[in-house]
């Protein structure tokens, strides 16, 4: 599935989050267990919010300083 048309829905899979992380199905299955991660269950389904998701992604990722200096007030975006 290509990313741009995975955020399209409102709700994610965890082979989805393992498909946009590009790690292992054990480390996606972590991640839901995690008390920060954004986690839906619904009986043994597990669904990730979207945009809680991102937001969640935004959050965790560490910008070295040179990086954010060069792009200094730019709106980056993850996707």
């Amino acid at each position: 599935m290509k990313k741009d048309i995975l955020f399209e829905k409102n709700y994610l899979t965890v082979a989805d989050i393992k498909n946009y992380l590009c790690i292992s199905s054990t480390t996606a299955y972590e991640l839901t267990h995690r008390k920060d991660f954004p986690v839906c269950r619904l009986g043994s389904s597990i669904r990730i919010p979207t945009q809680l998701f991102l937001v969640w992604v935004a959050k965790h990722t560490r910008i070295p300083a040179d990086l954010a200096e060069e792009h200094k007030g730019e709106n980056i975006h993850v996707k």
